[in-house]
């Protein structure tokens, strides 16, 4: 068991602390719902210290790095980042999705999910050369928080106004924060508002959560997180995303057209080719019905075609929201189907995701 590194902002904050992923994390500050749409309406704070980070250095990275992510980073400048993007197995599954951040020439940052934290080192170090690549765990080394929301750039140059010389998605570092120490820091997100993310030491992160805070956003925990992605219709690994799942079914674009000779590319150039029988799809229900939950089964009449991935309710919609896997002849927008949650059928109608529009 893992404890985020502000573990102790949170316990003062009042947040109810659960586990994920092998981290003690709050989970929310009493009302997911409420923090899920306060990020939509002004701006939350969130602790993603859980996710992995890896550095990967030296005369060999850039090259190492070019055949394990499927998108093409040799035109990515130093200070910039690479985000959404994946390392793939040969089958072309996921082994995870990734961000590439470019700290230098030879020298990478890669975020990956916590789930996934020993699976990406062991990854990196089975295809790295020894003699001239370093793969360096730091995810226990720094904290990671997300300002998110509509107001969090006026948050954010309040506390720490050199992270808005940024153009969208690209990486400060060094910097100075308000208490004088070096992070890097991006304009990015998961939640589909502007934002901002920031990695730096424990202490420095601590002081930044807080001035956040105290300058009027909302702590928010993963219960809202989650919320957030499903009304985006982002991947979560372990749901929608695993080492079976290919990108193509998923219509998860994380790798580069044109770019070839990366691990799972010929696998995927298969995939194009051939088609695909299942087919990721976003799902709206009635305001008042269950929330359908992963494994939930999906129903054409009597003949199950497809499976729950997640879902919840959104609070922008107020109705409820999902993704799942449907067999590919029925992954038609508008098209009415069922699932089956304690033995009673709700409707479900297939929509193009993501659920808001204009985000």
């Amino acid at each position: 068991m893992h404890e985020t590194p502000l573990i102790y902002v949170h316990e003062e904050l009042g947040a109810s602390l659960g586990t994920f992923a092998g981290w003690r994390m709050p989970i929310d500050y009493g009302n997911p719902l409420s923090e899920a749409l306060k990020t939509r309406q002004a701006a939350a704070v969130f602790d993603i210290s859980h996710l992995t980070k890896i550095e990967v250095s030296g005369e060999g990275a850039y090259s190492v790095l070019q055949r394990l992510v499927a998108k093409d980073i040799s035109k990515l400048p130093v200070g910039t980042m690479l985000a959404p993007t994946a390392f793939l197995n040969e089958a072309g599954g996921f082994v995870d999705d990734v961000s590439v951040y470019r700290l230098g020439e030879e020298r990478f940052l890669i975020i990956g999910n916590a789930i996934n934290w020993e699976k990406d080192v062991r990854w990196l170090e089975e295809h790295a050369d020894k003699r001239s690549v370093e793969i360096s765990d730091v995810t226990a080394d720094y904290a990671m928080i997300a300002v998110q929301g509509p107001l969090s750039g006026e948050l954010i140059g309040a506390v720490a106004p050199k992270l808005l010389e940024a153009e969208p998605l690209s990486v400060i570092s060094p910097m100075k924060t308000i208490v004088g120490e070096a992070v890097i820091g991006s304009r990015s997100g998961w939640t589909g508002e502007e934002g901002y993310e920031i990695i730096a030491r424990p202490e420095v992160a601590s002081a930044l959560f807080d001035k956040v805070v105290e300058g009027g956003a909302v702590p928010a925990g993963l219960g809202a997180r989650d919320i957030l992605r499903i009304e985006m219709g982002f991947c979560l690994y372990g749901r929608e995303i695993d080492e079976e799942t290919n990108p193509i079914e998923a219509r998860y674009w994380v790798f580069s057209w044109r770019k070839r000779g990366y691990v799972g590319c010929d696998a995927l150039l298969k995939a194009l080719e051939e088609g695909v029988k299942r087919v990721r799809v976003g799902f709206v229900g009635r305001p008042k019905m269950p929330i359908p939950r992963r494994g939930v089964e999906v129903y054409a009449g009597q003949r199950k075609v497809g499976v729950v991935t997640s879902g919840t309710f959104s609070p922008m919609l107020g109705k409820t929201v999902a993704m799942g896997f449907v067999d590919a002849g029925h992954a038609i927008e508008g098209l009415r189907l069922e699932v089956k949650i304690r033995g009673k059928r709700y409707p479900l109608i297939v929509s193009k995701m993501p659920f808001l529009k204009g985000r």
